[in-house]
């Protein structure tokens, strides 16, 4: 499917950027297993080619392998670490693992109780942040003993490699294991600065619906700011909303061309950066995404569930968004995933968390949503609340009045994302359980699928 903005970036871009006609057509040369002292190394691994919810490990895409005694560490096709699992018997679940983002974090993949925690979160697992997020989970699995180890163990690994590097035969291991001692720890930081300064800064909250590709998005910063500056609100921008320019965005995209390099045959998605990327219209989202699926090979992508686009938009944005704009998305070739904060339909909650829009404003957002869903099966538009113990008694009857009175049946598309108001302050187990009572109310209530929100940043 040839993208509708292609003649669009033709005009305004041209074609002499310099890239190469294409970085990567053939994602391995096969799979290869080595031994390297106490060290089994697997190089060009293949993983499954669509994203799918299970309850144990399971790695996408292409990647390579080293396994120690101490720890298994699987690598992207660059030499990045991606993956990282203690080995011993102190490991916390074998079912549970480390995953390193492209701007640096380490987030742990805790198992838990399976039916619980898909029943919260959409998902077998929660990713166990390390930075204040909203998690309702009090435990830091960064503190555990046998966590700090397999860290620690990467670090060993990594001096190990350094050390048998120069005897290693020249071909596809010395390759691989040199570019894995290129990015040791501290390489790894630079790389992550690399990332950041491509975009021009840090991404501060990831939309809750990138969950769906495990959050693995190239970001494109398509406007800075939002619209409303809500008090309540702890990742947003303080500046004023802007769009970026078409050659800002053209040039980040290059760059993450350059800098995904082998890597972009696992990624299948886009993240339109940063909180309302909506109110950026039609023109930019058309090129940003037309010009994004073109010069980051989208469609020759390893992974095979089709290209995905996410972005953020208000409730301000999709009421005013023509129906022309709609359109156009629907045109791309992305499944695209809209995520709109509304917070709350009680007008003494959006006074409290200074948000300065109106019940009506939100019922009627709400009620675009809805149209947009049912009208474009390309479209997905997911609505995001406020949740917490701390708010005023009139939210959580809004809330399911709202997300039941609108519909006369249940309607599996368009998610519910209830956001836990915790600033980074871990909960006590007994108001971890006041809100899990209280969402279990929504969610049985409400005639859509619903989910707590954690977030997250890259």
């Amino acid at each position: 499917m040839m993208c509708p903005a292609n003649n669009m970036i033709r005009e305004r871009c041209g074609r002499g950027s310099g890239l190469a006609a294409s970085t990567r057509r053939c994602y391995t040369k096969g799979m290869e297993s080595h031994r390297l002292g106490d060290l089994e190394i697997v190089l060009d691994k293949r993983g499954p080619r669509e994203y799918a919810k299970v309850s144990y490990p399971l790695r996408f895409g292409c990647f390579s392998e080293i396994i120690s005694p101490d720890v298994a560490c699987q690598f992207g096709l660059n030499g990045d670490l991606k993956f990282l699992q203690g080995r011993g018997p102190e490991w916390p679940h074998p079912a549970e693992w480390l995953k390193r983002s492209a701007g640096g974090d380490w987030v742990y993949y805790s198992a838990g109780e399976y039916r619980e925690i898909f029943d919260l979160f959409g998902e077998y697992y929660v990713p166990r942040l390390s930075y204040p997020s909203n998690c309702i989970f009090r435990s830091d699995p960064f503190k555990n003993a046998a966590v700090k180890s397999a860290l620690r163990a990467w670090d060993s690994l990594c001096g190990q490699l350094k050390q048998s590097l120069p005897g290693i035969p020249s071909g596809q291991l010395k390759e691989f294991v040199r570019s894995v001692c290129d990015r040791d720890s501290a390489g790894l930081v630079r790389r992550a600065g690399d990332f950041h300064d491509r975009i021009g800064g840090r991404v501060s909250v990831l939309p809750p619906d990138a969950r769906h590709v495990d959050y693995d998005v190239m970001p494109v910063v398509v406007a800075d700011g939002c619209l409303y500056h809500c008090a309540f609100c702890t990742v947003k921008s303080a500046r004023t909303f802007e769009p970026r320019n078409l050659d800002d965005i053209r040039t980040q995209i290059e760059g993450l061309r350059a800098f995904y390099e082998r890597e972009l045959c696992n990624y299948n998605s886009i993240f339109l950066a940063h909180h309302d990327a909506l109110a950026a219209g039609g023109e930019r989202i058309e090129f940003a995404a037309g010009y994004g699926y073109e010069t980051l090979e989208m469609k020759a992508s390893y992974m095979k569930d089709g290209a995905h686009l996410f972005l953020f938009g208000s409730a301000d944005s999709l009421l005013s968004a023509r129906e022309d704009v709609f359109r156009t998305i629907r045109e791309l070739p992305f499944q695209t995933y809209i995520n709109v904060g509304l917070e709350s339909a009680d007008p003494e909650t959006l006074s409290a968390i200074g948000k300065p829009i109106t019940a009506r404003k939100v019922e009627e957002a709400f009620e675009r949503m809805l149209v947009i869903n049912r009208d474009y099966p390309n479209i997905e538009i997911s609505a995001n609340f406020v949740f917490g113990e701390q708010l005023p008694a009139g939210h959580l009857p809004s809330l399911v009045s709202l997300t039941r009175g609108k519909l006369d049946r249940y309607w599996d598309k368009g998610a519910l994302y209830l956001s836990p108001l915790l600033n980074g302050v871990p909960l006590e187990i007994h108001e971890k359980r006041e809100i899990v009572r209280d969402f279990q109310e929504v969610k049985r209530k409400a005639r859509l699928p619903a989910f707590l929100y954690l977030i997250q940043r890259l």
